[in-house]
């Protein structure tokens, strides 16, 4: 009895340290299997790296599964607003926060918070994955988006997306442009400082992995021509070859870019710093490039926005991430890797000037 009040008390604060997994619900609809993705030696050898400067806690070396994608309809389940988890039974359901290391690592629905019930009737579903992806067009692009892409191809019935009002401009929009051709689709937005109990709750899986921006050939196509066409870009010519810098960054700067850039700009190069441009600008920009080269960052997201290109990039020996190897693994793109020295305290490093060029001459 004391225990339940406990419960009930923290959970009227917003707190909830328990989980729970709706993996095997009965009304879990699958709509494309699993797959496993092959690798040729030297893209092993780069996992292999990848995986030691993680000490091997992620080794995609061993193999990759792509997961199944399916949507799960539930019952009187409370969605808070504060980081968009879903709640069962005093439980939070482990699906709806990507996977249990992420629910340990957010601290969103451990922190006490005044979180004002109401109850909505109705069908909802809800892609919020808070604070991964508050500001973030990593998270929006691949943990998000991609999760709608099954619910609008399967729901004609009525249905309410629940979304965040304070949303940045590029989530704004770019959710419109995937939504044009949905009438039956209605967006609703839930506060910070709420928490709604939905009568029907439609939870899409997520579709990617972790540290992956792989996507599925039909997800991927169908995300990038959507948002290609809501920014209207256009092909110009000749194809543009970019080196996006993150001089201003506070973490993984290349400490010797000054020796690199009078290499790139020999070879048409321009540097770019993707955080000056609007989003449709980026969009535009990689759209007409056909080569990038950039350390790692959120500015490689944008390569799903490229029609098609060679990518080179840089990682720290001590953190080599395998993010957007894996985005154009799935779309097809030519990557390779140059891992520079280790990072220091703020991931940044240095990177062999000769690498680069030996790069530079096969392009």
């Amino acid at each position: 009895m004391i225990k339940k009040l406990l419960f009930k008390l923290l959970h009227s604060a917003g707190y909830y340290f328990r989980y729970t997994s709706v993996l095997h619900h009965p009304s879990k609809q699958v709509l494309a299997p699993a797959q496993v993705l092959s690798f040729n030696e030297e893209e092993r050898c780069f996992l292999e790296k990848s995986a030691a400067s993680f000490n091997y806690s992620l080794d995609y070396s061993l193999g990759y599964r792509q997961k199944e994608q399916y949507l799960i309809k539930l019952y009187h389940t409370v969605i808070l607003g504060n980081s968009g988890a879903v709640v069962q039974h005093g439980k939070v359901v482990v699906e709806s926060v990507f996977d249990v290391s992420r629910l340990a690592k957010s601290p969103a629905f451990k922190t006490p918070a005044l979180l004002i019930p109401t109850y909505k009737k109705g069908l909802y579903t809800s892609v919020l994955h808070l604070p991964w992806a508050g500001n973030n067009n990593y998270h929006w692009f691949f943990d998000c988006l991609p999760r709608l892409y099954n619910v609008l191809q399967t729901i004609a019935e009525p249905i309410k997306i629940i979304m965040r009002r304070d949303l940045p401009k590029y989530q704004h929009e770019t959710l419109q442009f995937l939504l044009q051709l949905h009438p039956n689709v209605q967006v609703v937005y839930i506060g910070k400082h709420e928490k709604w109990e939905t009568e029907q709750f439609l939870l899409p899986s997520f579709v990617s992995n972790a540290q992956s921006g792989y996507l599925p050939q039909p997800v991927s196509n169908w995300l990038r021509s959507k948002i290609w066409e809501g920014y209207k870009v256009e092909k110009t010519s000749p194809k543009k070859r970019i080196y996006i810098s993150r001089a201003k960054a506070k973490t993984r700067r290349v400490l010797n870019e000054e020796q690199l850039l009078p290499w790139l700009a020999s070879y048409g190069f321009e540097s770019i710093r993707a955080e000056e441009l609007s989003y449709q600008q980026q969009v535009q920009l990689f759209y007409n490039t056909e080569a990038v080269i950039a350390p790692h960052g959120a500015g490689l997201t944008n390569l799903l926005f490229a029609e098609h290109c060679r990518v080179l990039e840089f990682h720290p020996a001590n953190l080599v991430k395998t993010h957007y190897f894996l985005l154009s693994k799935g779309l097809g793109f030519n990557y390779s890797a140059i891992v520079g020295s280790m990072g220091d305290v703020s991931e940044n490093y240095s990177i062999d000037v000769q690498l680069v060029e030996e790069w530079l001459r096969r392009l």
